[in-house]
């Protein structure tokens, strides 16, 4: 079920090597998140520029600046998860939506999903293009996921003539599209997290606790590890991979297990000493904004998963490879891991590392959070059932 959205970065082009390349993907995701277009170049120079804007951060102004009565309309690309929710359910792959006229930033966001009603379907005289979304096009989308926007882009076709104009009336990022490949799993290659400082923070649980800190080398993640006691590193290692959740760990929401995991998991470690991975993965990946998002789903009917696919997202969009690097740094290899997830064990043993056991945490189920841990039970193979709260419980991590 995971499909985390790693991206690999090659530079077909000499003089550019793979960290450069980083580089410049970071800085065009920075822009898409701050609201500003971006452009596609190929190698020909006679090729048209693809300008991209996220349609999150579209504004009217900006709009209506890009809108050009004598050039083709703009074109809406969708993941195939959000594409089978406005009409087209055998989409398999990012599809191409040609709109119609007038095109306004409310009706192109309601398509995305980034409005509320997001159930929404494309109006009669929108159509699906018939070629499927290109390499460069499916990389700018892992591109909005990465910048925890939803995965929507307006793309406007400019002359090729056109780009020293467009350079001239703003800083444009200009980016060539042989510098991106599409969003794939790149679970032989740990994030190469940077270990910044690290300080001795007693809690509750364990007043001998160490917390470290990793910072991702482009982008703005930080990740932490929390060294309760003093773990045998002779022997396989108990290890808890927490995804940051602000409602559920920080104020208790009922929605979730989260809150009730994290201190399960760390009341389990302080008993004989373990890490606790805080990753800074909010909502499965998709962050909180998103989050919030798919709870406005749920309320009007649907369940985690489909909620998180309306908007254009995989059942689970979660990477970690930053835990294996940290875990890596921190001289571990053999494990015992606390989870319900199969899917993180296998993550965990792709990445070189043992996991010789897997200890369960069955948090309490009550009646706000029934039906999310009975669906990630039934369609994302979380194997533990626990104990029935109410009737109804099914525990997850």
């Amino acid at each position: 079920m995971m499909n985390p959205p790693s991206l690999n970065v090659h530079a077909s082009a000499p003089n550019v090597n793979q960290g450069q390349a980083a580089i410049r993907l970071d800085r065009m995701q920075t822009e898409l998140r701050r609201g500003r277009p971006v452009a596609l170049r190929t190698a020909d120079p006679a090729a048209p520029i693809l300008l991209l804007a996220a349609v999150e951060t579209l504004n009217a102004a900006q709009l209506a600046e890009l809108l050009d009565p004598s050039r083709a309309l703009p074109r809406l690309l969708l993941t195939a998860e959000r594409s089978r929710f406005i009409g087209w359910p055998q989409a398999s792959v990012p599809r191409i939506l040609l709109l119609k006229a007038p095109i306004t930033v409310e009706r192109v966001q309601r398509l995305a999903a980034v409005l509320p009603g997001a159930i929404a379907t494309a109006e009669h005289g929108d159509r699906i293009e018939s070629q499927t979304a290109t390499p460069a096009l499916e990389g700018a989308l892992a591109l909005t996921k990465r910048a925890r926007l939803v995965p929507a882009l307006l793309v406007f076709e400019f002359p090729a003539a056109a780009l020293p104009g467009l350079l001239q009336r703003e800083v444009l990022q200009v980016l060539d599209t042989d510098l991106i490949v599409s969003a794939t799993p790149a679970h032989d290659v740990p994030a190469g997290l940077i270990r910044v400082s690290d300080a001795q923070v007693p809690i509750a649980a364990c007043e001998h606790c160490t917390l470290v800190l990793f910072r991702e080398p482009h982008g703005e993640g930080e990740h932490v590890a929390i060294v309760v006691g003093q773990p045998d590193l002779s022997r396989p290692v108990p290890v808890r991979l927490h995804s940051a959740c602000l409602t559920g760990d920080l104020l208790g929401s009922m929605r979730c297990d989260c809150g009730d995991q994290l201190r399960l998991g760390v009341e389990r470690l302080a008993e004989s000493g373990g890490v606790l991975l805080y990753l800074s993965q909010e909502g499965r990946g998709t962050g909180l904004a998103n989050k919030l998002r798919a709870y406005r789903l749920q309320d009007a009917g649907l369940d985690t998963i489909d909620a998180d696919r309306c908007l254009g997202f995989s059942a689970d969009e979660r990477d970690f490879a930053p835990a294996i690097s940290m875990l890596k740094q921190l001289g571990i290899s053999r494990i015992r891991l606390l989870t319900n997830n199969p899917h993180k064990i296998e993550f965990m043993r792709r990445g070189g590392l043992e996991v010789v056991d897997r200890i369960p945490l069955l948090a309490p189920v009550n009646r706000h959070n029934a039906r999310y841990v009975q669906t990630k039970h039934e369609r994302a193979g979380h194997c533990t059932r626990a104990p029935l709260a109410a009737g109804v419980g099914i525990a997850e991590s």
